[in-house]
């Protein structure tokens, strides 16, 4: 025991001594030491390596800059590859934006090669036959093809939706962006204006410019819908550019002395436009059936220029209603089958605007 404990001093001594004289051998790593750089060569040759590791993973020309190189950096896609994207992946909406084509293609390509005026014209030897190898779908009251003017409504319902949503749209995105990007003054008095539009009833003021007018055509017939039908838009589309002006490309733009035309239109509009394509479609929808109800209360087209409203007009006649489903039952399926299809598309489109609720 004394013997050990001798030993233990000796060495606790030693490193005593070890440590008071600076010995630098104490300072050298360990054998074996991974981390260790035995020379000056050795030294740059590993450094060298971990500088052809890190080069590795960067993209192709960004090494050596102290930065990555913006051009090999990803980009995100398009806001409409992102649409039809979503679109493709969800089977359903896939499925309906391929049917309302066919429809649409088939409506108005068909209606290039009828006559309106012949298949609307009264054959009282032909009246409320059913269908045959002559009718399709058989006739009405007054012995009108019911295919001919099936054709032909679909044609009109569908020009009127798409003119209604384009103008009440388009109106309501600039009055929407010019409101919330100016803000202010400005936009008080111009949410005051939506206010007063909003509070009409606009169907009965339609009803009543319908009455009053002596003859109207698609396009008057649209311009009226729509001059009551964009302040949803417009209230959706400034709410959003408010809070898009005060992003930091917004005020880049700014800063680097861009007009504000050119920042509404290259940079505020376009990243808005998967949700005014999403309202669009969704509106599309609502104003094909407001067209729809006015002609079936009789205060849309005549019978003479046939819409799918027209058609289902012919259900208030309760004989018709029970006894003659030809003459109704078709109109209302392709209100049906397109409403169906809008519908699905829209929430594809809705779908795409929210990355949580991607199916892609």
């Amino acid at each position: 025991m004394a013997n050990k404990d001798n030993y233990n001093k000796n060495i606790d001594h030693e490193n005593e001594e070890s440590r008071l004289n600076n010995d630098p051998r104490e300072e050298r790593p360990v054998q074996g030491d991974p981390f260790e750089a035995h020379d000056d060569e050795a030294h740059e040759y590993e450094k060298g390596d971990m500088d052809m590791t890190v080069k590795a993973d960067i993209p192709h020309g960004a090494a050596g800059h102290g930065a990555l190189d913006s051009k090999n950096l990803p980009k995100s896609p398009p806001g409409w590859k992102v649409i039809m994207k979503e679109v493709i992946a969800d089977k359903l909406a896939l499925f309906s934006l391929i049917l309302f084509v066919i429809i649409t293609a088939y409506v108005f390509g068909l209606t290039m090669f009828l006559n309106r005026q012949e298949i609307v014209t009264v054959d009282l030897f032909a009246i409320n036959e059913p269908p045959n190898d002559m009718f399709r779908l058989g006739t009405d009251y007054g012995g009108r093809d019911i295919f001919g003017q099936l054709i032909i409504g679909t044609r009109n319902s569908l020009a009127i939706g798409m003119l209604v949503t384009l103008m009440s749209v388009g109106f309501g995105v600039v009055y929407g962006v010019v409101s919330g990007y100016f803000a202010g003054q400005i936009d008080n008095a111009m949410m005051r204006v939506v206010d007063f539009f909003m509070v009409l009833p606009f169907l009965m003021i339609i009803i009543v410019f319908v009455t009053i007018s002596p003859s109207y055509d698609i396009f008057s017939f649209s311009f009226i819908m729509a001059a009551f039908l964009w302040t949803g838009t417009a209230r959706l589309v400034r709410s959003l550019a408010m809070q898009e002006k005060e992003l930091d490309y917004i005020n880049a733009s700014k800063t680097l002395g861009s007009s504000h035309m050119k920042v509404v239109f290259t940079q505020l509009i376009p990243n808005l436009v998967g949700i005014i394509i999403v309202n669009g479609t969704l509106s599309l929808a609502a104003n094909i059936g407001i067209e729809s109800g006015l002609s079936f209360i009789g205060f849309g087209f005549p019978e003479d220029y046939p819409s799918l409203g027209t058609l289902m007009a012919y259900a208030t006649n309760s004989q018709t209603l029970q006894h003659r489903p030809w003459i109704w039952v078709p109109a209302a399926i392709m209100i049906l089958v397109l409403m169906l299809c809008v519908r699905n598309i829209g929430e594809a489109m809705r779908r795409a605007g929210d990355a949580r609720q991607r199916k892609a």
